[in-house]
């Protein structure tokens, strides 16, 4: 088998990412029902930023990377 690119495993770690900023926002949500606080909803917004940021960025960075080593 072979081993996998780094753009594959960066994918792998954005769509997990994804799915934590998914479970940010719903306990952002469930936490301003609750509390009818606004800001229960952007404190779950921006900590699921703290996690797809930074995989985006090595999303495309290993993109690059690929897209380089093709060229040459």
């Amino acid at each position: 088998m072979s081993e996998p690119t780094a753009k594959q495993v960066a994918a792998k770690k954005l769509l997990f990412a994804a799915f934590l900023e998914g479970v940010a926002i719903l306990a952002g949500l469930i936490a301003y029902f609750l509390t009818t606080n606004w800001v229960w909803l952007a404190i779950g917004v921006l900590g699921g930023l703290g996690f797809t940021l930074p995989a985006i960025i090595t999303f495309v960075r290993a993109s690059w990377e690929e897209r380089n080593r093709a060229s040459r």
